[in-house]
């Protein structure tokens, strides 16, 4: 891992923290956003304590506390978007089951998205929010969609698919005349399934191959499920 910058001016940057069931990413980004080093440790998570994941996460992050602006991002497949018309705090965990299973001792969060008029309801071991909330106790949990939704995506008046790529999932948030009309992740193994499934939303939702586009986000500058999209679709492009 490169060395962070000095302390300093570290009020100068922004941390994120990505955790997984499989472990958690450091990154940080100066003061226009720009990422200037990043770090993944591998780890089952969800097998540790609260403890024990406090003593991983301050073998690297302790240097780190200090900084001002810190996010703290959870990537979970175990997630809801219910109108906000709806929710009730309350009511948190039943939505969430209405969808998925709930696992035991994991803890149930939300995201309200005022802007799409949304909660985003999901779920993230106990210990890791206990560890997390000691550590960072006035840092919100986002979920990542809640995060890629916010950070990443503009409403808009075209149609648009954006896709940001994980290992064999893709997490797909389709706009239609400016308004959302799919938010779900699709489990692949092979370029081609992840092609299946997007090809599969272009037809289900009426999207226009030939006039709609596909933004794949979290890949390298050029990859091979763009070329291989680019022989069916007119406009599919690597977005940062």
């Amino acid at each position: 891992m490169e060395q962070f910058p000095g302390s300093k001016h570290i009020h100068q940057y922004s941390l994120s923290i990505r955790f997984s069931s499989d472990g958690f990413s450091l990154s940080i980004y100066d003061e226009s956003n720009k990422l200037l080093t990043t770090k993944t440790v591998s780890s089952l998570l969800s097998s540790l304590s609260a403890d024990e994941i406090v003593l991983l996460l301050l073998e690297d992050t302790e240097t780190l506390l200090d900084i001002q602006h810190v996010r703290l991002i959870s990537v979970s497949d175990s997630y809801v978007f219910v109108p906000v018309s709806i929710f009730r705090e309350e009511e948190a965990s039943v939505f969430l089951q209405l969808q998925e299973k709930l696992e035991k001792n994991n803890r149930v969060l939300f995201n309200f998205l005022p802007k799409l008029g949304m909660v985003n309801v999901f779920s993230m071991p106990r210990a890791l929010f206990d560890a997390l909330t000691e550590l960072y106790p006035d840092v919100a949990i986002e979920h990542h969609l809640s995060w890629f939704l916010t950070e990443k995506i503009k409403l808009q008046s075209d149609s648009s698919i954006f896709i940001w790529v994980r290992s064999k999932t893709m997490d797909v948030i389709a706009l239609k005349s400016g308004n959302v009309v799919l938010i779900n992740s699709y489990h692949y193994q092979t370029p081609e399934d992840f092609i299946y499934f997007t090809l599969n939303i272009f037809e289900q939702l009426s999207f226009n191959t030939e006039k709609d586009k596909v933004k794949l986000f979290n890949v390298q500058t050029s990859t091979d499920l763009q070329k291989h999209l680019q022989k069916y679709l007119k406009h599919c492009e690597i977005a940062e």
